[in-house]
């Protein structure tokens, strides 16, 4: 029997100790993958937050993009990504979905635009060539910043030309026919190649020509508002007996694929603003760059039959030519034909209320008691016919734009010793002469009306007014 106390027993067993639990660490392996998640996070919100709209594109086909792989670029800047093509639902054309950033938003409006960029070939050179390498891609021009947000364009065939990216001026020519123009032909500045044609079309109308063109930047300053532009395609072939062929071509280029080219008188104006507008005319005589400060003249001739007078044919004075035949017509009446002839600056002061006209052109002979007299105005007046006119010593005032003039049929010998002094240089050198006829301009006409001189409708101005349009105003 054990006679041990149980204070004893206890004592000698051992006592549980109890201890504070400490902190579990994170093991060293758990770090890397934390800090990838981390990083992943960021990346995708970085992504989301610059994922920009989706939009579409409609095209005529889908030749050359690929989806995942075609950009759309900006000034050279991708600012987005095709990602998926599609036949539209009428199958007569495709969609393109594009993914853009988010920086583009703003200016997916009305006013965006977009296009295939492809390497096109044409007479007037290649371009686009960079896609043989890179590849493809839509062009952009984005709109102005601000406006209401568009999701679906219709893509362009051709860039537009309303912004040209810096490229150059972008003008428009309106011309009767296109003359053997075609797209990519060249414009010239003084034999230099300065722009091209863009594309052209029929006027809303269908009465003219609308030509798109692009003059390239450096050269974009030579154009003003009182540009003239003119028709270089092929070879222009003139020529007469007194002043033999002429023949004119700009370039074996423009022979080939046609042209325009373009000049500035002496006093330019305004420089050209994008989006101007110019006439084209078929030829570069067609207009006068010489005296841009004061334009010819014009006045009517009348004669009872045409003989052989001709467009173009000289207005001589003294034999000197000092203007030309512009057109004529038989009148309403048909019993007088209208010549109507232009008259150079400053040679239209020349021309008075009292001039007389008659007609130049050949010989004509005179039969008498002193024997046969054979008159001839000139060599250039015999070969090419045309008109002269003469002034009295005492000249009347200066003659209206539109004056209407007998053409008498032959020179008589009196009008020959005629010689007035009229002042033609500037008024400020005119000499103190009385014999100097000088600040005589008559008043301004500012309806430019037919004024008669001659024959029984002296004064009236109401006859034959198909020629009003035809006539400047006075100065």
């Amino acid at each position: 029997m054990n006679n041990e106390s149980p204070d004893a027993t206890d004592a000698e067993l051992p006592q549980a100790e109890v201890r504070a639990r400490g902190r579990r660490r994170i093991s060293a392996v758990w770090i890397i993958p934390i800090v990838a998640a981390i990083l992943a996070g960021g990346l995708a919100w970085r992504t989301l937050s610059e994922r920009g709209p989706t939009i579409t594109l409609s095209f005529n086909n889908a030749d050359g993009l690929e989806a995942g792989k075609t950009i759309v670029s900006y000034r050279s800047v991708p600012v987005g990504t095709v990602q998926d093509i599609a036949l539209a639902d009428d199958i007569q054309s495709v969609l393109v979905t594009v993914q853009m950033r988010a920086s583009c938003r703003e200016r997916l409006n009305k006013d965006a635009k977009f296009w295939v960029v492809r390497p096109r070939m044409g007479v007037g050179g290649v371009s686009g060539l960079s896609t043989l390498v890179s590849g493809y891609y839509i062009g952009a021009d984005l709109g102005s910043e601000g406006g209401v947000f568009q999701s679906h364009f219709i893509g362009l065939e051709d860039p537009p030309l309303e912004n040209t990216g810096g490229l150059g001026l972008a003008i428009e020519l309106v011309a009767e026919k296109l003359g053997g123009l075609s797209k990519d032909a060249p414009i010239y500045h003084r034999e230099v190649v300065v722009g091209t044609i863009q594309n052209y079309a029929l006027s809303e109308d269908g009465r003219s020509v609308v030509i798109h063109a692009i003059i390239e930047s450096p050269y974009a300053k030579h154009v003003y508002e009182n540009s003239k532009f003119w028709n270089a395609s092929g070879i222009d072939v003139t020529g007469s007996l007194a002043k033999g062929v002429d023949i004119n071509v700009e370039s074996l280029r423009s022979m080939i694929a046609g042209g325009v080219a373009f000049a500035t008188n002496e006093k330019p104006g305004k420089p050209a603003q994008p989006g101007a507008r110019f006439t084209l005319s078929p030829h570069e005589d067609s207009f006068d760059l010489a005296h841009p400060s004061k334009p010819n003249k014009r006045f009517v001739v009348e004669s009872t039959g045409l003989g052989s007078i001709a467009s173009k044919d000289p207005v001589l004075y003294r034999g000197q030519q000092v203007g030309e035949v512009v057109s004529h017509r038989l009148h309403n009446n048909a019993r007088t034909v209208g010549i109507l002839v232009e008259v150079y600056e400053p040679y239209s002061r020349l021309v008075r209320t009292n001039s007389i006209f008659w007609n130049a052109s050949g010989i004509s002979a005179d039969l008498g008691l002193t024997g046969l007299h054979i008159h001839s105005e000139s060599l250039e007046g015999l070969l090419a016919g045309g008109l002269s006119f003469a002034t009295p010593d005492k000249p009347g005032p200066q003659a209206k734009a539109g004056s209407v003039f007998e053409l008498k049929k032959k020179e008589k010998e009196a009008w020959k010793k005629w010689s007035p002094s009229i002042w033609l240089g500037a008024a400020n050198q005119a000499p103190s002469s009385p014999r100097a006829v000088t600040g005589d301009k008559p008043a301004a006409d500012s309806n430019a009306e037919l004024y008669h001189h001659k024959g029984k409708e002296a004064g009236k101005s109401d006859s034959h007014h198909w020629f009003k349009n035809l006539f400047h105003k006075d100065a």
